[in-house]
């Protein structure tokens, strides 16, 4: 119990050192991440801490993905008197694989049974320009977090991720619309760096972004 508990908080100090090493004025993006190399069973001598190194990429695709472009959401909110089943659909806005060239990986290291590195991108013109767009004060800032299984690898915090996703919107959405609607559009842009931790056997993913509304469907009937 108080390993798991030391564990959880070195990974929260981890994400709360870095918080500041996100720069937005000259356009770099840094990120402290980490990979577990128990929950990959396809690990072998033969080719240490591939699965992790694998982790590592992705996880960092995807996180900047979220940070300069963003993702769509649909999302409909469960209305048992409509027998209307709660939908929620978060998709990239755009692709990042011609950006993943520029992603650059440093003092990479191995402690325990996780390896660490730190992520560097440098923001384009237009990825600095739609930033400050999305940071205009019309633009809320939500919270949001969700799980996903350690098991499932880097698809547990991708997972863990988007349902933090929809925690923040639905949450958002129930304090400033008094009827539920029939679907909710619109865009997020992760604005800080999310923290990542584990927890009884969960990734543990918080997230802090800007939210735009696109569209909000109502019922034409109640």
């Amino acid at each position: 119990m108080e390993k798991r508990i030391s564990s959880i908080i070195l990974a929260s100090l981890i994400c709360l050192s870095t918080l500041c090493a996100q720069e937005f004025s000259d356009g770099k993006i840094r990120l402290y991440l980490w990979a577990l190399r128990d929950s990959y069973p396809e690990y072998t001598e033969e080719k240490p801490y591939q699965q992790a190194k694998d982790h590592l990429v992705s996880l960092s695709e995807f996180l900047l993905n979220g940070m300069t472009y963003g993702w769509d959401f649909t999302y409909t909110p469960s209305d048992k008197l409509r027998g209307v089943k709660e939908y929620f659909e978060c998709t990239p806005r755009r692709s990042f694989d011609d950006d993943r060239k520029n992603i650059e990986f440093d003092s990479v290291y191995v402690r325990d049974d996780k390896i660490f590195c730190w992520v560097n991108f440098n923001r384009t013109p237009q990825m600095e320009i739609y930033y400050k767009q999305m940071s205009n004060i019309k633009n809320p800032h939500v919270l949001g977090s969700g799980k996903g299984k350690v098991s499932k690898g880097f698809s547990g915090v991708e997972e863990a991720a988007l349902l933090a996703i929809k925690d923040g919107v639905r949450e958002y959405y129930r304090k400033i619309i008094k009827n539920k609607p029939k679907e909710i559009s619109g865009t997020i842009l992760i604005r800080k760096i999310p923290a990542i931790y584990i927890d009884s056997g969960h990734y543990v993913v918080e997230l802090d972004f800007f939210l735009q509304t696109s569209k909000i469907k109502e019922y034409s009937q109640f």
